[in-house]
């Protein structure tokens, strides 16, 4: 790690350590302590976060974040949270998690830092709703955190045609799908896609994307909703079963639905499918 790298480091350190300090302890000999780094060293790191706009030192005896620097210390120590956390549920001890934490809050990207997020809200989750053998989508979704995750799915027939229960319309949808939540509220997201394959009776290579699809509420079928390819419905209407422990935990969740297919000008019978989700 280069010179520049440690410096970078340390302002996030500072940063993040000022504003869970008290204003009466925040200062030089106390961060120095705290940090395990010379004072010379501190006040050096003030100076360069007050030039930066990040520190206010008009008490120089008790220096203070501006309102950037507090947005910025916030921003990493929630980061560092949730990467300590997902690191310890992963295996690494946690002493090195909380010093490997840093690094993946200062160098993981916005977008691979969100998989994080996502990854971590689960296991949250699961460890949440670990005494529950059953619930549904409702109970999911009030626990977890606004946000979209990516998750598994399949979609099976009825009934087991050619040796496999695996529906056609599996292939039809792009994966993983995505729940969505806010405030509380799911909806499970789904993107169509063209599937081709070679008829059976004629050897004619057939086209086809999913047109519609309904899903059961418990007491009937109602249909998604469309806009282009992206087909929603709510994961209320999901009913979840709790399978395994620890950290091999799956909550596998599941819903009837019933699809119909256009093969070029035609429309194909409705047909029934249970899609079932991975969480």
């Amino acid at each position: 790690m280069g010179k520049l790298d440690s410096i970078e480091f340390l302002k996030i350190r500072i940063l993040v350590s000022l504003l869970k300090m008290s204003p009466e302890n925040c200062n030089v000999t106390n961060l120095s302590k705290t940090l395990g780094v010379e004072k010379y060293t501190v006040s050096r790191v003030f100076t360069a976060l007050e030039k930066d706009g990040y520190l206010n030192r008009t008490d120089s005896r008790h220096p203070r974040l501006e309102k950037l620097g507090e947005q910025t210390a916030r921003k990493y120590a929630e980061r560092m949270d949730i990467a300590t956390n997902h690191l310890i549920y992963e295996g690494v001890t946690e002493a090195q998690a909380c010093n490997d934490a840093l690094y993946l809050s200062m160098y993981c990207s916005d977008e691979t830092f969100e998989v994080i997020r996502s990854m971590e809200e689960q296991y949250r989750m699961k460890h949440l709703l670990r005494t529950y053998e059953r619930f549904d989508g409702t109970i999911l979704c009030n626990g977890l955190r606004d946000g979209q995750y990516l998750l598994p799915f399949i979609i099976y027939r009825e009934t087991v045609k050619n040796g496999s229960n695996i529906s056609m319309s599996n292939e039809g949808f792009i994966h993983p799908c995505t729940l969505s939540v806010t405030d509380g509220r799911g909806m499970i997201l789904l993107k169509a896609q063209r599937v081709e394959k070679y008829s059976a009776m004629t050897g004619r290579k057939m086209s086809g994307k999913i047109k519609c699809l309904k899903y059961f509420d418990g007491s009937k079928f109602c249909e998604a909703q469309r806009n282009g390819d992206l087909i929603s419905f709510p994961a209320s209407v999901l009913e979840f079963v709790n399978i395994g422990s620890d950290s091999g935990r799956i909550f596998h969740g599941s819903v009837c639905l019933k699809m119909t297919c256009s093969v070029g000008i035609m429309h194909m019978p409705e047909s029934t499918a249970i899609f079932t989700l991975l969480f």
